[in-house]
Order: structure tokens, then C-alpha cells, then sequence
């Protein structure tokens, strides 16, 4: 993977006074809606205005995301909820310093049209493309028991997200368990040859910060600058949306079809919530369930919360009991 690293402090205009810059920090970041708050907040030069000085590295997903951070590439990493649970069972040497994203509306079930399948209880046997250890596989299992098929009943085909898009329109899948911008991608390119069977609402995923243990507390007053960044990337976004789409189109690709797609659904809001505990630990038992973990103990997730940046910043956005 080609990585593409760009400077946040020359970046767009900075909206208050410069502090003095801090020591560097690489931010890996997914380039998926949910991640706008951190595109915002590099395009409109808030990272400097909090006196940052932001590296932003760009991956395909949060899955790689993390693995960049934890291959010591990065120092913070935008990640969904189901990589942080896959990651748990392998390390504890990361934290999550706050949520800052969910929807209802990201993964999402493509099938070609030729394929027959109309429905998800028509998915038994058939060749479906996910790639492993991702949202997309948690969101693909749900839908899946929601609809009385078991997931092992189906031929999985592991495929990267960049590769989606062609494994389907090739024939080697005959539908995707896909997230944003991909879904929308490979809608726009097999034009009517696709469509899309409803699944709102089966899966809420978070989108998280997360970093190296080695981080927490020695630069805890560096994450709660990223964070104040990140929090008024946020009202940028409820303040100026139409400004905010415009990010969101020049960096991912898109066109205001693409926005209309997507757009609906997304929340940002900045926080550490229970909720998060309880989703993290759901996923365990599921991974434990269907054999895509070695585990036999559910982690305590309490232990991979750093509370400490967020709580310096939005003294009320944590509720995550001890």
C-alpha cells in the first residue's frame, strides 16, 4: 500500500492564534465518511490552531489504520469497533481516547443482479467477498443470524477493500459485505448490473481514536489537543455542512450523489460512552462464538479506555464506569 503523507499544519486556514507547535504526530486516518471530523479538521487548519503538528497518513481502512499505529508508523489511528476486538485478543499495549463517530448506514450487502439473490436467507452457499477481521464481517455474521443462515453455510472470499469493486464486477463474488466509499463505488461502476438489499440499522458502528500505551499520559496533553481539534471539527461540520460535504467530496472522490448516499445516518459527536464497552464486548463473544479468535475469555475493555485527554476536554463526554 502506498502511503500518502500530508502536512495538516500548511493545510487549509487557521480560524484562531498559533500556539507553539508541539513534537510531531502522525494521525493514520480511513478515508471513509466517518472520518470527516479529522478531514475537516486538517482542511480548515485546526490541528495548528491547537498547536499540532499533524502528519496525516492515509489508509483504505481502519483495519489498516491500526495496524500502521500499532506497527509503530503512527501514533494515532481511526479505527471501527470490530478491529479493536480482533487487535484485543492478540495485544493490550493500545488505547481508545474517544469515539467521535457512528451510523447506522456504512457496511452494506451489494449483490449482483444475475446472482438471484434477492434476499439474505438466499446467501446459503453462495461465493460472498468480506474482507476478515473487519466491521464488514461482523455486519455481514448479524445480518446473516437475523435472517436464520449461519455464516458457515456460506463460501467467504477474504477481499481488501481497494479490490472490492472488481472481485464482483469479475464474477469471483457473487455479492460484498462492503463499507463507504466502497459500496458506493461499486455501485457506481457496475451501474445497474447491482443492487443493494436493505440492511439499516442491523449494525451500528462506532469510529474511534485510538493509540500506543507508550503515549498515554507522557502525551496526554498532545491527545487532548487532537481531540479539542477533533471536537471543533465537529461543530465546523453542524455549522457549515454544505462546507463540510465539499471535504468530504474533494478527498474521497465523491460527487454530491455520493454525499446524498451517504450522508444520511452519520453522527459526530465526541465522546467515550458505555455503549462502547458493551458493543466492544458483544463482538468478543461473537468472534469467540464462530472460531475467528483463539480466546476463551472475553478481554476487559475497561483496561483499553484511556479517559484522561477526552475528560481534560469535554469534562461531561465520558460515562464509562470503573
Amino acid at each position: 500500500m502506498r502511503l500518502r503523507v500530508l502536512s495538516a499544519v500548511a493545510a487549509g486556514f487557521v480560524l484562531a492564534p498559533v500556539l507553539a507547535l508541539a513534537a510531531p504526530l502522525t494521525v493514520a486516518v480511513a478515508l471513509n465518511p466517518m472520518a470527516l471530523p479529522l478531514l475537516v479538521a486538517q482542511h480548515e487548519g485546526l490541528f495548528a490552531a491547537e498547536g499540532l503538528d499533524v502528519k496525516v497518513i492515509e489508509c483504505v481502512s481502519g483495519a489498516r489504520c491500526m495496524k500502521t499505529m500499532l506497527d509503530g508508523d503512527a501514533d494515532v489511528a481511526t479505527v471501527a469497533d470490530t478491529p479493536i476486538v480482533f487487535r484485543s485478543f492478540e495485544r493490550n499495549d493500545f488505547c481508545v481516547i474517544g469515539t467521535f463517530a457512528s451510523t447506522t448506514n456504512d457496511s452494506k450487502l451489494v449483490v449482483r443482479k444475475d446472482s438471484g439473490i434477492d434476499r439474505p436467507s438466499q446467501l446459503a452457499g453462495r461465493r460472498i467477498g468480506v474482507a476478515a477481521g473487519t466491521s464488514g464481517q461482523f455486519f455481514l455474521d448479524s445480518m446473516l443470524m437475523m435472517h436464520g443462515v449461519e455464516p458457515r453455510q456460506l463460501q467467504m472470499v477474504n477481499v481488501q477493500p481497494e479490490d472490492m469493486p472488481q472481485a464482483l464486477a469479475s464474477g469471483r463474488v457473487e455479492a460484498l459485505s462492503v463499507w463507504e466509499p466502497y459500496a458506493w463505488r461499486t455501485v457506481k461502476a457496475m451501474k445497474g448490473g447491482v443492487q443493494v438489499l436493505n440492511a439499516t440499522g442491523i449494525y451500528t458502528v462506532t469510529f474511534n481514536l485510538v493509540t500506543s500505551r507508550k503515549l498515554a499520559g507522557p502525551r496526554d496533553a498532545d491527545l487532548a489537543a487532537l481531540l479539542r481539534a477533533v471536537e471543533r471539527a465537529e461543530r465546523f461540520i453542524q455549522q457549515q455542512p454544505q462546507r463540510a460535504q465539499r471535504i468530504m467530496m474533494d478527498r474521497l472522490s465523491g460527487d454530491q450523489a455520493f454525499i446524498d448516499w451517504v450522508w444520511p445516518g452519520l453522527q459526530f459527536r465526541l465522546a467515550l460512552d458505555q455503549s462502547l464497552i458493551k458493543t466492544l464486548e458483544s463482538e468478543a463473544r461473537w468472534a469467540m462464538r464462530e472460531g475467528h479468535v483463539s480466546g476463551k475469555q472475553i478481554p476487559n475493555y475497561l483496561g483499553f479506555v484511556h479517559a484522561v485527554p477526552l475528560k481534560s476536554v469535554l469534562p461531561d463526554a465520558s460515562n464509562i464506569a470503573r
